[in-house]
């Protein structure tokens, strides 16, 4: 059994390779643990948001399990070897993805097996010590449990190191075993006591001794494939290769491009690079012989005519002198009526209001109500008026709260939810509900750019912070509901009547138009009301005295609601600034709670760093 395991930087890569192969190749999604998506691509993305808080660059671990040739495992198994791998690691319950991977020819299959590093708890990468010797023993001890083909740790070949993958893609563009060459500049370089004879042994193998710009020595071979002269061939260190081989003046020697001219001389031609083939030309190619094949169908039938020019006959060219011919109106609804009236009907056509009534079906209520008003609305500025008479306030995100929604959305997904994220000086809407729509394409209509441009005359330094809005807007509505808690006290008692009064200037009470979040403090506004009550009970008595009488019932009546409103103002009031004291004393505490856990991971996350 071979397993090979690296870590991987790019999880959507990972995750498409994972459900798709190479060519050739059948590809199953066999488990998908602990992740918060049910799609693998997505999961592994969350991944990376999680991995943003921990600095971890490679955030997951990659593990590929192949079994001797001719020998396979049933998929009970297969997923016991992954459970063994995943406690000799120590990745155990870190979330993780099985896929297998089967060759279309023959059925063979393979497992790649792919955890998160990053500890949700701890917000800390897993380390993998030593990874790759525990893997080879990892591969020993399942070989002698299911009974499979021992596999030698060490290579058959005296070369102990394995060619680069740069070097086989090389070997396989050009068809040469690169096995076969690396193996004669080892006996090339071991038969040989000094740098000329070493030079002479290669030329006898039809091989080149170069000069290297990053390398001392390079082996050129007869297809023009590039070899370093190191450690990876020769077993000796660049210390040892230099000593050997200091009777040479790399001066003298060929460069690598000198070197590979000369070897395509010296191959004749026989050996070739195999041509990379490209799906998209291939693609074009099909496309351009199925069309040429229609064609000469249809020449074929006689369904095809080629256009012939007209002998005798040339086209004249018109007058720059002449009149325009007259056109019909683009629009081809229009070309129903006579040509008289054309001109008319494109006038309409041009001057009609295109002005849309109606938000799109799937927008409702503030949704749409934001929609209405920017696709109604020319500038920044009347797009904000329009909306505050909807009773919405714009609102521009503060560096704190673009940074702590960025904090909140990370934290959000790694537990599968969604929280939206702020850029610094973004326009956000605010309804009465405390709720925020962001300016997308779904709310307007227009993408990112558009709106941008669109509210460029609006002065941001003019909006508050979302935050700052979101209390604006909650001391506005509970100064409304105040108000007409008040308004609706007087009104049970018989004292004040709003729906048949006008005198009472009903207008003055609802909802507020202004586009500019301007509020007092709640507690004046209240003691306001308090003292609007009072004036109010006052006018009444003016108001009955000029139009009827008043009797001694009305009188009594009118004095102890005047007695009630005013204590029941003041208890409002007392309720209402208790309420904000301890709405404020909570929202202190709960602050210094998080900044207190925020300095705590900071401190342990440079403690770690510093071990």
């Amino acid at each position: 059994m071979i397993s090979k395991g690296t870590t991987h930087d790019n999880g959507g890569k990972l995750a498409r390779y994972l459900v798709t192969g190479k060519d050739g190749e059948r590809a199953e999604l066999w488990e998908l643990r602990g992740f918060a998506s049910p799609d693998i691509v997505d999961a592994f993305r969350s991944i990376h948001v999680i991995a943003d808080a921990t600095q971890c660059q490679q955030p997951f671990f990659h593990v590929q399990v192949r079994c001797p040739e001719g020998e396979a495992l049933s998929r009970d198994q297969w997923e016991y070897t992954a459970n063994r791998i995943e406690r000799m690691l120590g990745l155990t319950d870190q979330p993780r993805a099985i896929a297998f991977h089967v060759q279309e020819k023959n059925g063979e299959q393979h497992m790649h097996v792919a955890w998160s590093r990053i500890d949700e708890e701890t917000l800390t990468a897993k380390k993998l010590p030593y990874y790759k010797e525990r893997l080879k023993k990892l591969s020993r001890e399942i070989e002698a449990h299911f009974g499979l083909t021992l596999v030698p740790n060490e290579r058959d070949s005296s070369i102990k190191y394995a060619p680069t993958r740069a070097e086989a893609e090389q070997a396989r563009r050009l068809g040469l075993d690169v096995h076969e060459i690396r193996q004669t500049i080892r006996d090339c370089y071991e038969r040989s006591d000094c740098g000329r004879s070493f030079e002479v042994a290669l030329a006898d193998e039809n091989l080149l001794l170069a000069r290297g710009d990053r390398r001392d020595f390079i082996v050129v071979d007869h297809a023009g494939g590039v070899h370093a002269v190191g450690k990876r061939i020769l077993g000796v260190a660049a210390a040892e290769i230099r000593e050997h081989l200091a009777d040479l003046n790399r001066d003298h020697l060929l460069t690598v491009e000198q070197a590979q001219e000369r070897a395509g001389g010296l191959s004749g031609g026989r050996e070739k690079k195999e041509p990379v083939w490209d799906r998209d030309i291939e693609e074009r190619k099909w496309q351009d012989a199925l069309a040429r094949a229609a064609i000469e169908k249809e020449k074929v039938e006689c369904q095809f005519v080629e256009p012939q020019p007209v002998a005798g006959k040339q086209r004249e060219e018109p007058s720059p002198f002449a009149p325009p011919e007259p056109k019909s109106p683009p629009h081809p609804q229009l070309n129903k009526t006579a040509p008289e009236f054309w001109f008319g009907d494109v006038a309409r056509e041009t001057t009609r209001d295109t002005t849309p009534q109606a938000a799109p079906d799937h927008l409702k209520g503030a949704a749409a109500d934001i929609w209405l008003a920017y696709n109604q609305s020319h500038d920044g500025r009347d797009f904000a008026e329009r909306l505050a008479m909807e009773g919405i306030v714009l609102a521009a995100a503060t560096k704190e709260e673009a940074d702590r929604s960025y904090r909140e959305a990370s934290f959000a997904r790694a537990v599968g939810n969604f929280a939206p994220v702020y850029r610094e000086g973004e326009i956000v809407a605010i309804t009465q509900t405390e709720h925020v729509y962001k300016m997308s394409e779904r709310t307007t209509g227009d993408d990112r750019a558009a709106v941008e441009k669109f509210l460029a005359r609006l002065d941001r330094t003019d909006l508050l912070g979302i935050e700052a809005t979101k209390q604006v807007v909650r001391e506005r509505a509970e100064l409304h509901e105040i108000e007409r808690q008040a308004f609706r006290d007087l009104s049970a008692v018989g004292v004040l009547d709003r729906d048949n009064d006008p005198r009472l200037g009903r207008q003055n009470v609802g909802q507020e138009t202004s586009a500019q979040p301007i509020i007092g403090a709640a507690g004046k506004a209240i003691e306001t009301l308090a003292n609007l009550a009072e004036s109010a009970i006052d006018m009444i008595g003016d108001m009955f005295g000029a139009a009827t009488p008043m009797s001694p019932e009305r009188i009594q009546a009118a004095v102890e609601a005047k007695e009630g409103s005013a204590v029941q103002a003041e208890i409002d009031l007392k309720r209402f600034r208790s309420d904000a004291d301890y709405r404020r004393q909570t929202e202190g505490q709960e602050g210094q709670r998080i900044a207190e856990q925020q300095r705590n991971y900071y401190e342990r996350e440079r403690n770690e760093r510093q071990r």
